[in-house]
Parts: C-alpha cells; sequence; structure tokens
C-alpha cells in the first residue's frame, strides 16, 4: 500500500515496516537565490526504529546523508548534505528515502524538519512534512461548498 503527497511518500512494506520517499522543494521562503543545503528530518525514538537509508539506483553523488542516534533529549534524525551547491530556489530534489519499524498506532504521519546554513549551522527554518495522508471524502466536501459559495459571493458582487 502507498499514500503519496509531496513531500512524503509513505509505503507499508508489511510486518510494521515502512518506507518513506521524500522529494524537497525551494519555494523560496530562505530568501532570494538561497538554496537548501542542508537538512534534518526528525524521528522521536519512541516511534521509529532501525531507521536506515535506502540508497537510490544509481547512488545521488550530490548528497551526503547520515542517521544520527538519539543522544538523551536529542531525536533521531537523518542529516543531509548537499555537496554541489544544494536546491536551488524553484527546484525540486528526490531519491531521498529511509525504511523504518513503526512502533506508533496507525500510519506514521508528518515529522519535523529543520533548515540550516550549512557554513554557520544556524538555524534558517523548522516546520513539519507534508502530511502522508489523503484527506477524508468530507473535506473535499467542504472545500467544495466553500468554493461554491466564494463563487456565488463574487457573482452577487459584480451584479
Amino acid at each position: 500500500v502507498q499514500t503519496c503527497a509531496l513531500p512524503i511518500c509513505l509505503t507499508n512494506l508489511g510486518n510494521g515496516e515502512y518506507r518513506y520517499d521524500y522529494s524537497v522543494y525551494n519555494n523560496g521562503s530562505l530568501g532570494a537565490g538561497v538554496p537548501i543545503q542542508l537538512f534534518d528530518i526528525l524521528f522521536n525514538p519512541n516511534l521509529y526504529q532501525a531507521v536506515t537509508i535506502v540508497t537510490p539506483d544509481p547512488p545521488n553523488s550530490q548528497w551526503s546523508e547520515t542517521i544520527l542516534n538519539s543522544v538523551g533529549s536529542v531525536p533521531l534524525f537523518y542529516d543531509v548534505f548537499g555537496m554541489d551547491g544544494g536546491i536551488p530556489v524553484g527546484n525540486t530534489a528526490g531519491g531521498f528515502a529511509l525504511q523504518f519499524a513503526w512502533l506508533g498506532q496507525g500510519s506514521p504521519g508528518s515529522q519535523p524538519f529543520q533548515i540550516y546554513d550549512p557554513g554557520t549551522f544556524a538555524l534558517l527554518q523548522s516546520g513539519y512534512s507534508a502530511s502522508n495522508s489523503v484527506p477524508e471524502p468530507s473535506t473535499f466536501v467542504m472545500i467544495g461548498i466553500l468554493l461554491a459559495y466564494g463563487a456565488r459571493r463574487i457573482s452577487r458582487k459584480r451584479a
């Protein structure tokens, strides 16, 4: 079973094993012309176990990928460094994949991420990866109602 939504694609491998495939898009929120060159994705060690990097075929030689294990209050994290300048504004990079054992209830979801300046290690941005769940049908109905209501208001104002 596979559920996809950028930037995460989640594959259920069975027996509590899953795989995340990530795509990272630089929307320019770091500043004009600022590439994404160093980012981390954090994993709660109480929910994720045996996190390993899945190497794409062919391997991506432009990126250095490392799993750093949890120490004290610091969670386990997936550290990625772009050796060729990173991801320019308006571009997407893919080929980042991890396999893990899920210890939580239901399916794994979004994870915290952090983007750093590769020279100073200053935190530039943090947030959560895009949800990998497909919205319930009721969500689509609600969106449709809101769009219809908005269109009706606009047409009344023009009349």
